[in-house]
């Protein structure tokens, strides 16, 4: 229960914003609003150092090495035990420009969607992006793939990102002619990297398509002081999420024994 005379902290406000994406210092001062942004780009490039080690300083990291470090690999999720190949993805990355293009772009927009969400509504956003992305993969691969494509990468998340960043000239609240336009330019962000997806060959598209999903729905189950999505709306949405992905996932456990024997029979 909020106390009425407990001080309250103000909606940000356009100026504030401002401010914070042209501030100038140290890399501390200028970075002190995206600390949550840093650490998963950091977390992000340590485990590819690690990828890079495991694969013999190969930078191109094998499919093996990946599925050993939790890949997503539909026929390898036989039950409870391998769920962390829903949130593991976010992490791996196949060679140095894969990580460095996700990186790049959590970096650019981490800031203004850190701020305005607070830290733990950005991390709920990238997780819960990244977690609908990987889904997303999941089903696709054992629908349409067989269930033995390995896909990685933090592309799940920052679709999420992308999305969410478009969602801010609707759902923010107050005076928001500045987000609308740093939304509508996120449109063409958009278009570009659906059209990248679409054309370049290995790439998931349901991985992309379904981070970009999940982006949506989290800024719609993320109660933040920015937003004007009613506390309400966000507990059915979250509750909505966690069940959809229950049922893919539990949809999914049945298909990988059909699809194990087939392989096992062929």
């Amino acid at each position: 229960m909020t106390d009425p005379n407990a001080p309250q902290r103000e909606v940000i406000d356009e100026g504030q914003l401002k401010r914070m994406m042209r501030e100038e210092g140290g890399f501390l001062k200028r970075n002190a609003h995206q600390i949550v942004t840093l650490v998963l780009i950091g977390v992000t490039v340590a485990v590819y150092l690690v990828e890079v080690v495991l694969n013999g300083f190969n930078p191109d990291i094998s499919s093996r090495v990946l599925i050993d470090m939790g890949a997503m690999f539909p026929v390898y999720i036989e039950g409870p035990a391998d769920l962390y190949r829903f949130v593991v993805p976010m992490f791996l990355h196949m060679d140095l420009m894969h990580l460095l293009f996700n990186m790049v772009a959590l970096y650019s927009v981490g800031m203004t969607l850190e701020r305005i969400l607070g830290r733990g509504g950005f991390l709920a956003l990238y997780f819960v992006g990244g977690i609908t992305g990987n889904v997303a993969s999941y089903a696709w691969g054992l629908f349409a793939e067989g269930g033995v494509t390995v896909s990685a990468g933090a592309s799940t998340s920052v679709f999420g990102l992308f999305v969410a960043v478009a969602l801010l000239g609707v759902l923010a609240r107050g005076d928001r002619r500045f987000l609308r336009a740093y939304s509508k330019g996120m449109l063409a962000v958009i278009l570009v990297n659906v059209a990248y997806s679409l054309l370049i060959p290995g790439i998931s598209i349901s991985g992309h398509l379904g981070g970009a999903i999940g982006g949506a729905i989290a800024m719609l189950m993320i109660p933040s002081k920015n937003l004007r999505t009613p506390k309400p709306l966000c507990a059915v949405v979250a509750v909505l999420w966690i069940a959809g992905m229950a049922a893919a996932i539990w949809w999914g456990l049945g298909e990988v024994g059909g699809v194990a024997a087939s392989l096992l029979a062929g």
